[in-house]
């Protein structure tokens, strides 16, 4: 029987748990969805083939294997980042072009690279947000020495696909619509790909909208939607506090996917190291 390769990210999230007390604060810790935390805590029982929490009341608490794996797990984790700090002793020199489309640069990705920026200071690194179509034209001019580029269909993605994940509707929490009137709506400008397919759908399931709040800033979109004023179609992970998934207990339609695709010449470098912590970034996530 095959050895299990336990993943340090899974492992880094059972932590947290512990530490964290529960999946809330833990998925805060890391910058990930509920949802992924419990998702990744059920992975690595799945891959140790044994429960390490069980029910106590309100609270999960660890089993013996739990205990016994938290040790494990912290001493694993504390040789990988040695060998890590080791092996990157070195200083990293060099320049490089990100254009980052706007849905994007959203959540996960400042956080990833201010680490990034505090790891390789030596780095001078140009960040550019815009939208997929034309950030692909200006990969394709040398414009870039790396894209991060959203895609609705997976036919339509140019390069390595980083991941897939559900758009979805986003309001604030306890928001109500009786369906009687129109549904406001909060989205971006023309060019954004998650409103053209956000109307569609309502348009085809034959329900009234109307376009309330239309921005070009995240933050002025999401405050929107936290105050209560409108709905958004946006990628399941953009959700933050004081806002929920809405679409299914409102019966809204539902959304296609969203991919993301990344663009970079293996030979360039510093490049290459960012766009590993892009992927590994991608693969956290899952």
């Amino acid at each position: 029987m095959a050895q299990p390769n336990i993943s340090s990210d899974l492992l880094r999230t059972f932590i947290a748990v512990v530490e964290h007390e529960g999946f809330i604060k833990a998925a805060e810790q890391l910058h990930k969805t509920q949802s992924t935390v419990s998702q990744q805590v059920k992975k690595l029982e799945a891959e140790v083939v044994v429960p390490l929490f069980r029910s106590c009341g309100r609270r999960r608490v660890l089993t013996d294997e739990g205990e016994m794996l938290l040790g494990y797990a912290r001493r694993m984790l504390a040789l990988q980042d040695d060998a890590i700090a080791s092996l990157q002793s070195s200083e990293v020199y060099g320049e490089v072009n990100l254009g980052v489309s706007q849905g994007m640069s959203e959540a996960l990705l400042p956080v990833l690279l201010a680490d990034f920026c505090r790891s390789n200071p030596s780095v001078r690194l140009n960040v550019e947000t815009g939208y997929s179509l034309d950030l692909n034209a200006g990969y394709d001019r040398g414009d870039y020495d790396i894209v991060m580029t959203l895609s609705m269909q997976e036919s339509e993605g140019k390069g390595e696909l980083l991941s897939v994940e559900p758009l979805a509707w986003i309001g604030a929490e306890g928001w109500e619509w009786s369906g009687n009137r129109e549904l406001p709506v909060a989205m971006y400008t023309r060019q954004c790909q998650f409103r053209t397919h956000g109307i569609r759908a309502l348009e085809q399931a034959g329900l009234p909208w109307r376009l309330m709040y239309t921005t070009t800033s995240y933050q002025g979109l999401m405050a929107a939607v936290k105050s209560g004023l409108a709905i958004t179609a946006r990628p399941q992970s953009a959700s933050v506090d004081g806002t929920e998934l809405v679409g299914e207990r409102l019966g809204l339609p539902e959304l296609p996917n969203v991919y993301s695709w990344l663009r970079y010449s293996p030979n360039l470098g510093v490049g290459r190291i960012l766009a590993d912590a892009f992927k590994a970034a991608a693969v956290r996530a899952c």
